[in-house]
């Protein structure tokens, strides 16, 4: 029932969301994206991003909409606040982690369960969207910090994922904001800001290595 429901409603649901944010997005915002059709001809793809702001998921998501069908992780916290809960479930998002107030034993389990759906998910050729550092950055670089092991345990348990790093430029508060004058006609001098994000294969990621030299590999990649 859910998966007809998913296949139906859901799916409508999805488009009525991606035709209002990529609306909204063009009337505010002038992105390229370059690598795209790299995406498509690779099915159950594991997109690992940069996170430069709060507009990441969703702009991502708009964007790579008529692609591929993009499955974006979110924290445990953000997946259940009351008033994101809904929309970030009709767009399949995968929650992560586990409050630190349960057992040792139930954030086990919940971790072994999150791996099995994100593996699911692989299998039936959608990508799942990740960003690794975890949250928006609130310096000029990614700091992805040595404790993080989800993209690791990701790439474990299934070794042949082919993997993409998605750089997004222009749109963090780090980062430089320029725009065209798509709005001059009211008489405002800034009109658009110009984003470009960027996705390239990555080939180089050895997830056998040592958690801590892994997550300093990911944070090179990631700010390079």
């Amino acid at each position: 029932m859910k998966r007809m429901l998913d296949k139906t409603l859901g799916r409508w649901l999805r488009h009525m969301f991606f035709v209002l944010v990529r609306t909204y997005y063009a009337l505010f915002y002038n992105v390229g994206v370059s690598g795209k059709h790299l995406l498509q001809a690779q099915p159950g793809t594991l997109i690992l991003a940069t996170h430069v702001s709060r507009h990441d998921g969703p702009l991502i998501s708009a964007m790579l909409y008529s692609t591929a069908r993009v499955r974006p992780t979110v924290h445990y916290d953000e997946y259940h606040h009351p008033a994101q809960w809904f929309p970030l479930y009709v767009a399949g998002a995968i929650p992560m982690s586990s409050p630190k107030s349960w057992a040792t034993e139930r954030r086990a389990a919940r971790t072994v369960e999150t791996l099995g759906i994100i593996q699911k998910v692989l299998n039936n050729g959608n990508s799942v969207l990740v960003f690794p550092a975890g949250k928006v950055r609130r310096q000029p670089e990614e700091i992805v910090a040595p404790h993080l092991k989800g993209v690791q345990e990701i790439l474990r348990a299934r070794p042949e994922t082919p993997v993409m790093l998605l750089r997004t430029q222009g749109l963090g508060r780090f980062q430089e904001a320029s725009y065209d004058l798509f709005w001059s006609f009211l008489g405002r001098k800034k009109g658009r800001r110009h984003v470009q994000m960027n996705l390239t294969p990555v080939t180089d990621l050895d997830p056998s290595m040592e958690l801590a030299a892994f997550n300093a590999r990911l944070e090179e990649m990631l700010n390079s």
